[in-house]
């Protein structure tokens, strides 16, 4: 059996329903979550899910979890025939190896590089039979197709030719029954599988015929491992009092909806043994039978779901009370909870001598810092989009939509709150407005970055403050970068909290930062220091000035002045996939927001030389 692994948190993201992943020479494309097995681990977080209106969050076994070969068009890198894989041969031979091979060890079969998807979502195999056999044709030689239709016996060959040069218009696919044959040359053009007769399948890989959807949308031939591929859509809360007390948690109602016999029931309205399922769950959970009628009833009342791409309540502004103001008392420092947190007033800090000065500059721009001693997160993978990521397409495509897949993880962090004061002044500058509103026009121009924030200048100040602590607390603490994550709290509502703070938190799935590391950084001596290491080491990137006097980096410019030397952070860190950073709203000497701090820093150091 040949076993082949990713962690449990990659199958959210970013190998999760949709994703195709490669390895080792192979590639797979992970199904949905309705073919998951049964004995996948259920996780409760109430508040996600009615955020999400779904019944049940899911995390994948340890047993595993179905991967779909795709592309199914495989080529030998010794003969270079081409062959289309199936299941059935994949169940006899779960590492395909050419059959037409007579070199020992016989070659294994490598994945074809390009295949197709419409807007709508769809991704499919190109149809290289019909590209063989197509009248265009764009080859080395110059010599015509073997003709317009696909002959009966067709035995497709994957070619190169050394001598036109390294593009595609070097790679041939041959027909060597009929001897038709087409470069690859103009395969990534605009409607060239519409000019061979390919067509959507109105389905993913692992879908059969009878779940196609009817779908006109035009193929794009990209390359499996193409951005445009797959654009996932995460959902993620932390757990927040009072759900994530101890004594909450393990009240008979939350167990109720946790039992598996009563999310059966829940699930299948008409199973004939309602009455049986519903008494196991009264006795497992200690309720009375009448009771968890009620309850019963009172959700399939209100489990018209319009959906999981509904419009949903904000889980954010309940993070921001939690965080601004934790709840107090012996039973909130109870650390069987899911979240605790202690407060810390910035103004406390003992830091004196040379960063005395700056120390006083930062309890203006920032108020309080929350130590966060114990959080529980979960990301939910809510769907994805492919292309030109006009259309969601949902984790689960089975019957039963209520069910999407998740993942938590358990960490601890520091919370930063912002002075509102000092943001409202700062962000009514014209040079910072005119920089925000740069970015917000190239935003805005394209439909696939709808889903990011809109970059005014609390946003981007803030997105690009928390890398540059990431940054510089992986340098100071040890932790690696991946480990580390941003969760922002930005806004500027008239009808809600105004919220603006950073936090910066572990929550990498498994033990690391569990032992107060992060934790005791956010003491506002330590956090202090932190913060003038970070602006320091943010005043001169290695690509300066070009770095520096940048109006656009990144796709489609929608960063400034941040690179990969300076701000940027691994992937699974940022909240916006590193954009919308600007490290001069930051850092620079007339307008950035931290300025009086690192002039402060600046002459404190002045002062100490000789």
């Amino acid at each position: 059996m040949t076993i082949r692994k990713v962690r449990r948190s990659q199958t959210v993201s970013p190998f999760g329903p949709g994703a195709i992943i490669d390895l080792v020479g192979e590639s797979f494309v992970a199904e949905d979550v309705s073919r998951w097995p049964h004995s996948a681990k259920a996780i409760r977080m109430p508040r996600l899910e009615a955020s999400l209106r779904i019944h049940e969050i899911k995390t994948a076994p340890a047993r595993g979890l179905p991967y779909y070969r795709f592309p199914q068009w495989l080529f030998c890198p010794s003969c270079r025939r081409m062959e289309r894989w199936s299941t059935v041969r994949e169940k006899k031979d779960p590492v395909p190896r050419c059959q037409s091979c007579t070199k020992k060890p016989i070659p294994q079969l490598v994945p074809m590089r390009f295949v197709a998807i419409c807007a709508r979502g769809h991704l499919s195999d190109v149809d290289w039979r019909r590209w063989a056999h197509s009248a265009a044709r764009s080859g080395p030689s110059g010599r015509a197709g073997g003709g317009t239709g696909r002959c009966a016996d067709s035995r497709l060959t994957f070619e190169t030719n050394a001598g036109v040069g390294g593009g595609l218009q070097s790679t041939e696919v041959r027909c060597s029954a009929c001897g038709a044959s087409r470069s690859l040359e103009d395969l990534p053009t605009k409607e060239a599988l519409r000019r061979v007769g390919q067509r959507c399948s109105g389905r993913q890989p692992w879908q059969v015929d009878a779940e196609a959807v009817s779908c006109d949308e035009p193929l794009a031939a990209v390359q499996r491992g193409a951005s445009s591929v797959y654009f996932p859509e995460i959902v993620s809360a932390i757990d927040i009092p009072p759900e994530s007390n101890w004594s909450v948690l393990n009240s008979p109602l939350v167990l109720l909806k946790a039992n598996s016999n009563f999310s059966l029931v829940l699930d299948n309205p008409g199973h004939p043994a309602r009455s049986v399922l519903l008494g196991v769950a009264a006795t497992e959970t200690g309720l009375p039978f009448s009771e968890v009628e009620a309850v019963l009833a009172s959700l399939e009342a209100g489990a018209e779901p319009s959906g999981p791409t509904s419009e949903r309540a904000d889980l954010i502004p309940g993070e921001w009370m939690a965080l601004t103001e934790p709840p107090a008392g012996p039973d909130a420092y109870d650390r069987r909870n899911n979240f605790v947190a202690r407060k810390k007033d910035l103004a406390a800090t003992a830091v004196e001598g040379r960063l005395g000065a700056a120390a006083s500059e930062l309890t203006y721009l920032a108020t309080e810092v929350t130590l966060v001693e114990k959080l529980r997160e979960v990301r939910v993978l809510e769907g994805f989009r492919r292309h030109k990521a006009d259309h969601l397409i949902s984790a689960n495509l089975g019957p039963h939509r209520m069910l999407l897949p998740g993942v938590e993880v358990c960490g601890e962090g520091f919370f930063l709150r912002f002075n509102e004061d000092a943001l409202e002044t700062w962000e009514r500058r014209p040079t910072v407005v005119g920089r925000a509103q740069t970015l917000a026009g190239r935003k805005n121009t394209r439909t696939e970055f709808a889903r990011l924030s809109m970059p005014t200048p609390r946003f981007v100040l803030l997105h690009t403050f928390a890398h540059l602590l990431l940054r510089q607390t992986a340098f100071e603490a040890g932790y690696s970068s991946s480990s580390l994550r941003e969760r922002l709290y930005v806004t500027e509502s008239e009808t809600g909290p105004r919220m603006a703070g950073v936090l910066i938190y572990t929550a990498a799935g498994d033990t690391e930062g569990t032992l107060g590391g992060l934790v005791r950084l956010g003491e506002p001596d330590r956090l202090t220091t932190l913060i003038a290491g970070a602006l320091t080491a943010a005043r001169w990137c290695s690509f300066d000035p070009v770095c520096g006097e940048s109006t656009g980096q990144g796709p489609y410019g929608l960063s400034m002045a941040a690179c990969h030397a300076c701000s940027l952070v691994a992937e699974t860190s940022c909240v916006a996939a590193n954009r919308l950073l600007d490290r001069r709203l930051v850092v620079d000497e007339e307008f950035g927001f931290f300025r009086n701090m690192l002039a402060a820093i600046d002459g404190a150091f002045d002062l100490a030389s000789p």
